[in-house]
Formats: structure tokens, sequence, C-alpha cells
């Protein structure tokens, strides 16, 4: 699944880390750019339950994913139970003639940050997609500080500099959401990276499972 990923690494975040002043407090998982540098990590490296997650910010069965399971996830990540890496893609773009998931896709890229927790990284992602619409940079930037990123983060989100080169995020991620779920290579796919399977979100009980499980 990893093979592609020499190939892409150095089309990698515009202007390397995205580290701000203050770290997380020490017991709280926080959040920090996957190895390859087009992914978000949220959460302890060392959880038990170790997930990805694809999505579009433009995509309404991942709106409805998050509204089902967004606080649940929110509430595992901060007890260090679960780590998801967020794969943020653009594809909806191209079809519906706009820039939002660009746009939003950004802006969760430049969310990350030592001192950005896990769970108010999930309170982010789940409000936005709550909100839905066409948001522009300043209410995405209103809406990471209601769900409680630091002043700074807000900041460098309000500001709208390149965090990542979203193109090449998103081709990137499609090469792993193809390797991960080739039977349905879809948003929102959630991937066990333990096991190496796609896990049935169509089962309600799913998240507690894994959890249970682990």
């Amino acid at each position: 699944m990893r093979s592609l990923l020499g190939t892409f690494a150095a089309l990698a975040v515009l202007g390397g880390s995205l580290s701000g002043p203050a770290a997380a407090e020490p017991d709280r998982p926080g959040t920090a750019l996957s190895a390859d540098h087009f992914g978000v990590l949220a959460g302890a490296p060392a959880a038990p339950v170790q997930l990805e997650i694809f999505c579009d910010a433009q995509c309404s069965e991942c709106a409805k994913f998050e509204a089902a399971f967004g606080e649940a996830l929110g509430r595992h990540l901060a007890d260090g139970e679960v780590a998801v890496t967020y794969r943020w893609m653009t594809f909806l773009d191209a079809r519906r003639h706009n820039d939002i998931s660009a746009r939003v896709g950004n802006a969760l890229m430049a969310a990350t940050d030592p001192a950005t927790s896990a769970d108010a990284y999930q309170t982010f992602v789940t409000a936005l997609y709550r909100k839905g619409g066409t948001p522009e940079v300043a209410e995405i930037a209103a809406t990471a500080g209601e769900s409680g990123l630091p002043e700074h983060v807000v900041q460098r989100i309000a500001a709208a500099q390149p965090a990542v080169d979203t193109t090449s995020m998103n081709a990137f991620n499609r090469v792993q959401l193809l390797a991960a779920n080739p039977a349905s290579p879809g948003t929102p796919t959630v991937y066990d990276l333990t096991t190496r399977t796609v896990v049935d979100t169509d089962d309600t009980g799913w998240l507690d499972q894994l959890v249970q499980q682990r």
C-alpha cells in the first residue's frame, strides 16, 4: 500500500513542518502529519486501534458518517484508544466545478499542530461537515476557533497560506484508497491498518467493537 511513497514524498507539504510554538497537554493525544505528509494523524501513535479514513469535504456520505460517529471518534481519540489518519481528497472539485474541497482540505492540513489535540481536530472535522455549504476561509477559521483549536492555528488557517499541494495530496491519497479498497474506492472508506481490512461502518457498533477487541 505504501510502495509509491518515495515517488510522492517529494511533492509533500509546502514549507515543511506545520509545528507551532506550543505543545498539547502531555497526556492528551495530539495531531501530526503522516510520514508521507499527505495525511493527518490524530491520536496516539501507539493507540490499539489504528484507522485510516478517506474523505472529501463535499462528500454527503462523509457528512452522514461524521454526524453518526464523529462524537464517538472524538471520545476514543481523547482516551488514547483510537488513532485516525485522515486522508483528505479533492476529486469532487472537478465534478462540481469549484475549489471547496481544496480550500477545506488545505485548512484541515493547516490545523495539524503539536498543540492541536486529537479530539479538538475531530470536533473541527465534524463541525465543518455539519455546517456544509461553501465556506470561505474566514468561516473555516471561525469554525476552527469554535472547535477549540489553538489561536495560532486558527490564525494560520485564516491566513490561507498553502499548507499542502492539494492536487498532489488528492493524487497520492487516491492511490492509497485504491490499494485499501479496490472493490469500492469511494468516500468515506474506513480502513483498519492493523488487520488491513475495510471496516463495515453500516454496523453502527463497529467502533466500540474494535476498541473492545484490541
